[in-house]
């Protein structure tokens, strides 16, 4: 599993690496402005349906009743389940990509109904163009479900690259030409490109492929009454992601912008630390709860809040401290301007402020799932929802980008210590002793990074003299006890 995670980790760096030079290159040539708020309000709504049908609910409620089916019915009759999930997918898809391309102006108008209206009219033009990227990213991301479960990481990790660079490509060579509907066409285009990367897999482990949809199925039937909690809340996140931009979207231009930018960078270990871990400790976890091992589903869990730990809170430190100088490095060029900058690194400062937690939801909620409990998270999830929502309403006139994205990080504390506390006491008890002490123990080690690292003036040696010195104290446990010392 740890050396599975690291390949995987890898990977999503690059992915998340490419991700972050694609926003550089937005950055640069179109800087901030009502046109690059359009822009990302409308593929917020494109992206709608990634997590909610792709490898979100529907992937994580799969894996365990697949498995459940194949070892009672065998191999067969297990992949026929597979073809008629996706094909009721595929019908939705149309369904919903066609709505986006018919009524694109009325959702445009219903969701950022602070845009003037030449923002509006650009928004509903964007949304239609990235209409179909729905159909192709929600079969996709179901794909890449299916081969996670066959232990097939690596592709699935990959198909973020294939998306990046096509966005790239698209805005260096067609940007002069067609302006920001370029990167529009390159959403498009890399949607068409993760679903097809996936296939050549696909088909190796299905070996053939039935259009039929078998609605006597018990286990097609069970796969909707376990994700309706699933989707309701992680259809309530992405809707508590639009009403961001609705609050936003009545700030000054730009702020769209500058919150969409400082959310991909804190992203960037969002992705590659806690979303790999997660994906690859959900089976092992699912296991060993079905053999009733809890010693080692509680060493999984444990030492899964611990190495997000070691990685995530180096992270924050860097990205609290350092996040104008960040910010300068990253995406301080071309059209970018003094403005922008301040907005992004104002922003980026608040939401890393909680990354600990939202990092941590995604292991705690799996541990719930491997118990076979999708109700609770979802439940949580909702309420941290309405806090957020609540907070924005709260924060936004006085804090105005600020104050929204500090909304983000206290409704994701509260998310990460209901998940926390209710898990202990419903299930089984995590040593909270041992997890505070690796905690300060990392907290410590980043503050000594740190404070080494202001000697130099330069950011970009500041950030490898961090970094370097960080590695260097931990160097010596991790020579003595190799993976182990995440365990003690």
């Amino acid at each position: 599993m740890f050396k599975t995670g690291i390949i995987v980790m890898i990977i999503t760096m690059l992915s998340r690496i490419l991700g972050l030079a694609r926003t550089m290159i937005i950055a640069t040539i179109f800087g901030a402005s009502y046109i690059t708020d359009a822009y990302f309000s409308a593929f917020k709504i494109a992206n709608l349906f990634r997590q909610l049908l792709g490898e979100g609910a529907l992937g994580t409620v799969f894996i365990p009743l697949y498995n459940e089916k194949e070892v009672k019915f065998g191999e067969k009759e297990a992949k026929k389940f597979i073809f008629s999930i996706l094909n009721l997918l595929f019908l939705f898809l149309i369904i919903i990509t066609a709505f986006n391309l018919f009524f694109s102006k009325d959702i445009i108008n219903f969701i950022a109904n602070g845009y003037d209206e030449k923002t509006k009219d650009l928004a509903s033009i964007l949304l239609k163009i990235m209409s179909s990227y729905i159909l192709f990213i929600g079969l996709s991301g179901m794909i890449c479900a299916i081969l996670n479960n066959f232990k097939k990481f690596i592709i699935p990790a990959s198909t973020s690259l294939l998306f990046n660079i096509s966005i790239i490509f698209f805005a260096i060579k067609y940007s002069e030409k067609f302006g920001i509907y370029a990167l529009a066409i390159g959403v498009t285009v890399g949607g068409i490109l993760q679903l097809l990367i996936t296939l050549p897999s696909f088909f190796k482990i299905v070996k053939t492929y039935s259009f039929k949809i078998d609605f006597k199925d018990e286990y097609l039937k069970r796969i909707f009454v376990l994700i309706i909690p699933m989707l309701v809340g992680i259809f309530a996140r992405q809707i508590n992601s639009i009403f961001d931009v609705y609050f936003a979207s009545s700030l000054k231009s730009g702020s769209v912008t500058a919150l969409e930018n400082a959310t991909r960078i804190y992203n960037l270990p969002l992705g590659v630390f806690a979303i790999s871990l997660s994906t690859i400790v959900y089976p092992h976890l699912s296991k060993s709860i079905e053999k009733k091992d809890i010693n080692e589903a509680k060493s999984y869990i444990e030492q899964g809040l611990k190495i997000l730990a070691f990685f995530i809170i180096p992270s924050i430190i860097v990205l609290t401290l350092y996040s104008k100088e960040v910010i300068s490095l990253i995406l301080g060029y071309g059209n970018y301007k003094n403005e922008a900058i301040k907005l992004t690194s104002e922003s980026l400062f608040y939401y890393v402020i909680g990354l600990y937690f939202y990092s941590a939801i995604h292991l705690l909620s799996r541990a719930f799932y491997s118990m076979k409990n999708t109700k609770l998270p979802v439940m949580f999830s909702i309420i941290s929802i309405f806090i957020n929502i609540l907070l924005n309403y709260l924060l936004v006139k006085k804090f105005r980008h600020m104050g929204l994205a500090l909304s983000t990080s206290i409704s994701a504390m509260v998310n990460f210590l209901l998940l926390y506390f209710v898990f202990n006491k419903k299930y089984f008890k995590l040593d909270l002793f041992k997890i505070v002490r690796f905690f300060l123990i990392v907290t410590t080690i980043s503050i000594i990074a740190f404070i080494i690292s202001l000697y130099f003036s330069n950011i970009l040696i500041k950030l490898l003299i961090f970094i370097l010195i960080y590695l260097l104290i931990w160097s010596y446990p991790i020579k003595r006890k190799g993976k182990d010392v995440f365990k003690y």
